[in-house]
């Protein structure tokens, strides 16, 4: 097969058999513009679409992020430490050693509990040899 050189400007022209009716783009303007419409469409943004839905998340965030503020003030409130129990019980003298031990429970009380071993002979030489044996009998001050 032989390429033959075309050219472009001196070959025939070949016709398509659609043609453009006489005048068409002097009126093609007006008739677009006559189907745009006169009114602009209204335009809603994202944020007055969504209000509701933006002040829900808003509240749920403020709340999720108080509730842990709000449980750790109620825990410092409840907590007392031991010197405060202290404190307390040393200026409220009206507080007996019997009303202290039934407001104890069981595991408290264990705590308490000393395991020295005391000889009776190391006993019968501090009650001999002390004088005030008497104060510590009698619990008195």
């Amino acid at each position: 097969m032989d390429m033959k050189d075309f050219k472009i400007d001196t070959s025939e022209k070949i016709t398509t058999g659609f043609q453009i009716p006489d005048g068409y783009w002097d009126a093609f303007s007006e008739k677009v513009m006559q189907r745009i419409p006169k009114e602009e469409p209204k335009i809603i943004s994202f944020y007055a679409r969504n209000k509701r839905w933006i002040y829900s998340a808003a509240a749920v965030l403020v709340l999720a992020l108080s509730l842990p503020i709000v449980n750790q003030l109620q825990n410092k409130e409840q907590e007392l430490s031991s010197s405060e129990i202290e404190n307390y019980l040393t200026l409220n003298k009206s507080v007996s050693d019997d009303e202290i031990v039934n407001l104890l429970e069981q595991e408290d009380i264990d705590k308490l509990k000393v395991n020295t071993p005391i000889s009776k002979d190391a006993l019968e030489d501090e009650l001999s040899n002390n004088i005030d044996v008497e104060q510590y009998i009698t619990n008195e001050n």
